[in-house]
């Protein structure tokens, strides 16, 4: 009995520190627009899947035609957005929003990226600027559209 609460116990530590060990973050004053307050849960939500690999809710936040444009100018299948590092932090930041009709927003933002090291030595830039589509089908918003490209800090 002694050794499963030693053995709950240090799964639990273990557990706690992975959680903390990946991150969603926002950084700056949160948007007070409603659309864009939406908008901004959802792309958190979206990432939040990314950092934690569940392709359920990945997949439920996307249109059917989804695409995605990595920072490389690549089109990638969204299964991709996984990557082939796991994501260890992602933070938000200067979210902005354009309206193109009742229907369709343009959702963009500066990120900070954190990914562990890979085998391929792909260098992911740490800060990016990401451009995303979302549509409205039903009642709910879906990302049509996600690109990022790197930002160039300072210049």
């Amino acid at each position: 009995m002694q050794n499963r609460l030693v053995a709950l116990a240090l799964m639990s530590v273990a557990l706690t520190f992975a959680a903390q060990a990946q991150s969603l973050k926002f950084y700056g004053n949160a948007p007070t627009d409603p659309l864009a307050v939406t908008l901004l849960e959802k792309e958190q939500a979206l990432m939040g899947a990314v950092l934690h690999r569940d392709a359920a809710a990945f997949s439920g936040s996307l249109t059917s035609d989804f695409v995605f444009i990595n920072y490389d100018g690549h089109h990638n299948p969204k299964g991709e957005l996984f990557g082939e590092g796991e994501l260890k932090e992602y933070s938000i930041y200067e979210p902005q929003t354009l309206v193109l009709d009742d229907g369709a927003v343009v959702f963009s933002y500066n990120a900070i990226v954190r990914q562990a090291p890979s085998d391929d030595e792909q260098h992911i830039p740490r800060y990016q600027h990401v451009t995303t589509i979302w549509v409205k089908q039903g009642t709910d918003w879906k990302e049509k559209f996600h690109q990022t490209a790197a930002l160039q800090v300072g210049s």
